[in-house]
């Protein structure tokens, strides 16, 4: 089955509408700039504050322009006519330049918003294993959610060729991070961890919210985890902000704990925070 591709909803430059991208846009040829997918619900976007305050973060780390707020608020209501229910993707780049790396200073920003249906939900049953790629160290890049993302089209890749649902990807020193399109919570000596993200790898919403607000049996803190702990690990949550939080039942060959100390209350959290959460 072909996977919905979505639907562009509308290109700017600056203030101005365009038919298309422009070819020398920056975000085209670099990956100059930053994204958030977004789920909608009910025509709303209950996380838009904690995307946009993502999205602000990157555009001063990388020195992007901040687009019109009187504009992002008319491209966000169209796209929500479209999916009020499913998924908003906004891309925010650089602009256009001459080609060379240099940016061409007061280049106004270009703005994409595209529609996809929300996504099925997940079978039950989630295999992951750690991958054999490894993330580069670059603390600039960390945390925020810039457009180069080959690291994880090569992750996505290693787990289709393995049959896996996900993968585990560790940085090039050996510290667990991430999952290719997860962040992760494990499950060690009755404690829920999860990886710093100074070093690589996107600083999840999901991931932020149930680190101020969730509870369980043992705490929840950030931690550096090696590789190692993995074979220790009773239980591994998966979280993203599409598919909410999502428990692995198998690493590798090895059973995990389904229904691990803590999850109904991730869940709710979840819930409580955003209604396309809230269990049927």
């Amino acid at each position: 089955m072909v996977a919905d591709r979505g639907r562009l909803i509308g290109v700017w430059r600056g203030a101005a509408r365009m038919a298309a991208p422009d070819p020398a846009d920056r975000g085209l040829a670099y990956g100059d700039g930053l994204f958030e997918t977004m789920r909608a619900h009910a025509g709303r976007l209950p996380w838009w504050p904690r995307h946009r305050a993502r999205l602000a973060l990157g555009a001063a780390r990388l020195g992007i322009a901040w687009p019109d707020e009187g504009l992002l608020e008319v491209a966000l209501a169209e796209a929500l006519a479209e999916a009020p229910d499913g998924v908003v993707k906004l891309v925010l780049s650089r602009g256009v330049s001459a080609r060379g790396y240099a940016p061409e200073p007061g280049q106004p920003v270009s703005l994409l918003l595209s529609v996809a249906p929300a996504p099925a939900p997940t079978v039950a049953a989630l295999k992951v294993d750690r991958l054999e790629l490894r993330l580069g160290v670059q603390p600039a890049l960390a945390g925020i959610k810039h457009l180069n993302r080959l690291e994880q089209v090569l992750g996505a890749i290693e787990v289709g060729q393995r049959g896996l649902d996900e993968g585990l990807m560790a940085d090039s020193e050996g510290r667990l991070t991430c999952g290719v399109r997860s962040n992760l919570l494990v499950r060690l000596d009755g404690r829920w961890l999860t990886p710093p993200l100074e070093h690589a790898g996107v600083a999840g919403t999901v991931r932020a919210l149930l680190l101020a607000s969730w509870s369980p049996p043992g705490g929840v803190q950030v931690a550096e985890l090696p590789l190692a702990v993995l074979a220790r690990a009773d239980a591994l949550l998966l979280s993203n902000a599409l598919r909410g939080i999502l428990p692995a039942t198998r690493l590798g060959e090895r059973l995990l704990d389904p229904c691990p100390p803590g999850l109904d209350t991730a869940r709710a959290v979840l819930a409580a925070s955003h209604p396309a959460f809230c269990e049927p």
